[in-house]
């Protein structure tokens, strides 16, 4: 039996859910609505479908031996009312997501394009810290890596059409998300629990990407935005983007899509990093603060991302088809820094003259992906196949070109003014210092410095799958198999020349036009920024005034490598109805095996080789139970890995010229997690979900840094720096979610909804230096929390959203001379900042599928910053300001409603 699931306006409707009694099978529509079920026995039987937000299809269909039954189905809302609420766009969005989690196995979360996009989520990473208990490193006023149930980066996993993609940047794993624009996908998938067939990367989840492919009807939007930001003087910001696709021939059988993305950003940053430190003769827990040293900095960034993603199919009949998909994106994260430091002449840390550097920053980020497969059904069985080309780089991988200056103006006199300070987050600073800082000619040009090479990542991948269907003692159940291979090559060849003027150059021949007198609300002066230009114009004017060197005889730097990584991925898993239940068991196995050459700064040299291998063997359960058509409940036990860095694995040795060598660990095992998961759902009219889950997570074999002191063979009497595999952790949570669109009220109440949800996370980890038992992970946020209410009705769309991560440990303390300083002193453990930003976007209908729109990002100016040990230790906070942007939006698909 097979057919095709659609709304009255014949767009597909991925996620239904058609169920076969007597028998009580069910299954779930594809991306193009379609579903087939196969080697049923003769009979009469009933088939029901249902879709949240729809109202129940049923019908009644005969099977014959040997023939294929067809059934197509039409879904209706209720009332004109809700059938008005379910076609605006992002009601519609929640209602595919809310289908498609419904349809899943696993613990899955899904945001639609629809739903992306009615918020201004600049990329990916934003996008997705709107789920619950997911939080967001940001960089540069965006997100950056997302952390999933309270999980450090590199223990979550992201993928593209299920395929693992490797991270533009250097010695990590994690993927930089704020590289892929938010609206090049058609949607995007947290799979919280993993299953066989899933990759076994991912102890926090894994996010998957999910590029757009052709439907029968025509696909064309357009839309194009400008804004502005009061920062920096004022700073501007556009975007704009496209996507066409259509499905052609008689059949249908062939669909191509194409779409496409741009956005520049003038972002501006007001930044301040001061040092705290303890007081001298400070006693007792909490000593009051104090800050050696500061630095005020100013950002102003000329930011371009872009992204295409273009897909083409062709179907030989209804049940096999190959594809070809491709997502290329480029971000080239481009700005000017100017920095100056005052430091505190009496206190440690910060006896020493005024500073000032300035930066170009110039790292270019790209994630590109091509791939091609296809699925191929038959009377019982059916296998699929994939092969894959992913490549990520970053440019200036050794960091970012700048220039250094010597301070040469009299004894400073500069120190913190402990008395002026009424605010710890705004340490106030001796008028003096002032003085000798922002005086040009007492500085003279020191040092500039150019990067060279990059930092790049290629995996090939080859996939086969196979399923098989049966009846086990008379229920429907699929036994599956598959292999996948994945090689991987990332290295970092990144490597910096210094110029040093022979003769010395007063900082006043380069200071430009560039002035703020509105930095940081006025709190503090901003003093005359060098131009980045004229300073490399007059290096490229002779370059004979300068000596230069690189920073090693071979070009090199401690952190080149080359990593080779390959990994063998088997499973086998059987899935089986029994009535209201569903039952997937499994297992999966991966083979991983590493080769690593790093430079030695040591020795001097590029030829220090190291090798390992290991195999996990991942076992996977899950058990579905439909109490009934509006609730259900899940219970999952999974196991998943997270290998080492790639900077981890190398077996180079480095020496700090002081007292401290690092060395890499090739020997190091992937760190393991059993994680087990209870989740409730009810299901609401019209539309609607309410989820409550729980989830325990026992990790082994973390991967920590470890030091000691050698007190015999080759590093006897000096500190030694390795990763290692030592201890275990646990974390465990509570999720709550709650979305409905309210289109039962009367009048105006009609056109409200809410999206919401909320978490609670707590951990426990072992044997970091200076702390006791009881210390959480790092980058577990306590609590995380999301409310967007939104109205849709008439020709006006609107949406707010407020988003919350709760403060959480961004690195360890590692021991302290103070004892009683300890991890919550000025020197403890560093902390992120809790995030509370408020964002709003409204769109009105013009003309059919015309539609004005506005958004407003960070309309609170929430601050980005870090803190040693307790809040009060100011260590780095930075403002953005809000950006306001408008403009029109087309999308041809209005034009049936």
């Amino acid at each position: 039996m097979s057919g095709r699931v659609v709304d009255r306006a014949g767009a597909v409707l991925q996620g239904a859910r058609v169920t076969l009694d007597p028998i009580g099978f069910s299954t779930g529509t594809d991306g193009q609505g379609l579903f087939i079920i196969r080697d049923l026995p003769s009979g009469t039987y009933t088939v029901r479908v249902d879709y949240v937000g729809f109202s129940e299809f049923t019908t009644s269909v005969q099977v014959n031996a040997g023939q294929a039954a067809r059934v197509d189905a039409t879904l209706t809302v209720a009332s004109k009312a809700e059938e008005v609420m379910v076609y605006a766009e992002q009601p519609r969005g929640q209602a595919e997501a809310i289908n498609r989690e419904r349809a899943a196995d696993n613990i899955l979360q899904v945001l639609t394009a629809d739903v992306i996009t009615s918020l201004p989520n600049a990329n990916i990473a934003d996008a997705v810290g709107r789920m619950p208990s997911v939080t967001l490193e940001r960089d540069e006023g965006e997100g950056k890596y997302v952390q999933i149930r309270g999980t450090e980066p590199r223990l979550s996993n992201v993928t593209i059409d299920g395929i693992n993609v490797p991270s533009p940047e250097g010695g990590v794993r994690q993927v930089k998300l704020d590289t892929i624009p938010a609206d090049v996908v058609e949607s995007v998938e947290i799979n919280k629990t993993l299953q066989p067939d899933i990759d076994g990367d991912g102890i926090g989840g894994s996010v998957n990407l999910v590029t757009k492919t052709a439907g029968d009807s025509p696909t064309i939007s357009a839309y194009g935005l400008g804004g502005y930001t009061p920062i920096v003087n004022g700073r501007y910001v556009d975007q704009a983007g496209a996507t066409i696709g259509k499905r052609f021939g008689a059949r249908n059988q062939w669909g191509a899509l194409l779409g496409g993305t741009y956005d520049y950003n003038q972002r501006g940053i007001d930044d301040i990093e001061p040092v705290p430190t303890g007081l001298p003769g400070s006693t007792g827990f909490l000593p009051a603060p104090a800050f050696a040293t500061m630095d005020l900095r100013e950002y102003a960034y000329y930011r371009t991302r872009w992204g295409l993603a273009g897909s083409t199919d062709y179907k030989f009949r209804e049940d096999s088809s190959i594809w070809v998909r491709g997502l290329y994106s480029d971000f080239k994260d481009y700005g000017d820094r100017w920095a100056y430091t005052l430091n505190d002449i009496n206190l440690p840390g910060g006896d020493s003259a005024p500073g000032y550097n300035t930066s170009a920053r110039r790292p270019d980020y790209a994630i590109a992906n091509l791939a091609l497969g296809g699925k191929h059904m038959y009377t019982t069985q059916w296998f699929a196949w994939t092969a894959s080309f992913a490549r990520a780089r970053q440019t200036a991988s050794s960091g970012n070109p700048g220039a250094d200056f010597a301070y040469v103006g009299p004894t400073s006199q500069c120190t913190y003014d402990a008395a002026a300070t009424s605010n710890s987050q705004l340490p106030q600073w001796s008028p003096v210092c002032y003085q000798e800082a922002y005086n040009s000619d007492n500085f003279t040009l020191d040092q500039v410095e150019h990067t060279f090479g990059q930092t790049a990542q290629v995996n090939l991948l080859g996939a086969f799958d196979y399923a098989r269907n049966f009846h086990l003692g008379g229920h429907f159940s699929t036994l599956q198999t598959g292999f996948k291979f994945r090689n991987a090559n990332k290295y970092d060849n990144g490597y910096v020349i210094d110029y040093s003027p022979i003769i010395p150059v007063a900082m006043t021949k380069f200071v430009g036009n560039f002035k703020n007198t509105d930095y940081y609300n006025q709190h503090y002066q901003f003093g005359p920024a060098a131009d980045w230009n004229m300073i490399e114009s007059y290096l490229a004017g002779d370059a004979s005034n300068f000596d230069s060197s690189t920073n090693n005889v071979n070009g090199a730097n401690d952190s080149n490598f080359n990593l080779k990584e390959r990994v063998y991925g088997g499973y086998i898993m059987d899935t089986t109805d029994f009535g209201h239940w569903r039952l997937m068991a499994g297992v999966r196995i991966e083979g991983t095996q590493t080769w690593t050459k790093s430079y030695s700064d040591v020795t001097n040299q590029y030829n220090v080789y190291g090798e390992g291998s290991y195999v996990n063997v991942l076992p996977d359960v899950s058990l579905r139970w439909a109490i009934n058509p509006a609730s259900g409940l899940r219970f999952v036990y999974s196991q998943g890995v997270a290998r080492p860095d790639p900077q981890d694995l190398t077996s180079a040795v480095s020496f700090d010229g002081v007292n401290t060598y690092s060395i890499g660990n090739p020997a190091l095992k992937a760190e393991r997690a059993r994680n087990v998961d209870l989740l409730y759902e009810q299901y609401l009219q019209p539309l609607g979900m309410i989820q409550a889950g729980f989830f325990y997570k026992y990790l082994n074999n973390p991967i920590i840094q470890t030091q000691y002191k050698a007190t015999s063979g080759q590093y006897a009497g000096y500190f030694v720096d390795s990763p290692g595999n030592a201890g275990n952790a646990w974390l465990a949570g509570i999720e709550l979610s709650y979305q409905q669109q309210w289109s039962r009220l009367p009048g105006l109440l009609s056109g409200f909804g809410m999206f919401a949800n909320w978490s609670y996370t707590g951990s426990n980890t072992f044997g970091v230096p200076g702390h006791p038992t009881d210390t959480r992970l790092q980058r577990q946020a306590p609590v995380t929390w999301n409310i967007s209410p939104s109205f849709d009705k008439g020709r006006l769309s609107a949406r707010l959203g407020l988003s919350y991560n709760g403060a959480n440990i961004y690195s360890y303390y590692g021991g302290d001379s103070v004892p009683e300083f300890g991890p919550h002193g000025p020197n403890g453990d560093t902390w992120l900042y809790s995030h509370l930003q408020i964002d709003v976007q409204a769109g009105y209908r013009v003309y059919r599928g015309l539609q004005a729109m506005f958004y407003g990002l960070n309309l609170n100016n929430e601050v980005f910053g870090f803190y040693n040990g307790s809040p009060q230790y100011t260590l780095q906070r930075e403002y953005y300001k809000p950006t306001y942007a408008g403009g029109l939006r087309y999308t041809y698909s209005r034009e049936r409603r």
